[in-house]
């Protein structure tokens, strides 16, 4: 079973209007929001071969920067525990669309953003 999960803040429309009243800044989205973001990586990550080999589970944190037009750049692997897991989530992170920059007031604005990505073997039928 793959587990999927992304760090950051929800952000309703509420919270949202909230945010830009206020000034504060409002972290970058994945297109569709955080369901979208859990359906797509359960649809692409894969559990390595090497993985699967050697009962290896665990999260994977990947970091990466979301710039003012919503392109992903300096991506990297928080706690790497290797056996194919570390490339496979760099991999599936490179395929994301592009995403919602963050935002200072109206302006857009580059934010660090990072996802967690859990490797465990499938469930059985």
């Amino acid at each position: 079973m793959l587990a999927f999960s992304s760090n950051g803040w929800a952000q309703d429309s509420t919270k949202h209007q909230k945010h830009q009243m206020l000034g504060l800044p409002l972290v970058p989205e994945f297109p569709g929001g955080k369901d979208s973001l859990a359906d797509f990586l359960k649809k692409n990550v894969h559990y390595p071969a090497a993985a699967r080999k050697h009962h290896i589970t665990g999260t994977i944190e990947v970091d990466f920067w979301v710039d003012e037009k919503g392109d992903l750049s300096n991506l990297h692997v928080l706690k790497p525990f290797g056996y194919g897991c570390d490339k496979e989530a760099l991999r599936v992170v490179k395929m994301m669309p592009k995403w919602k920059p963050g935002m200072q007031g109206r302006n857009p604005m580059a934010m660090d953003y990072h996802v967690n990505i859990t490797f465990a073997p499938p469930e059985k039928k």
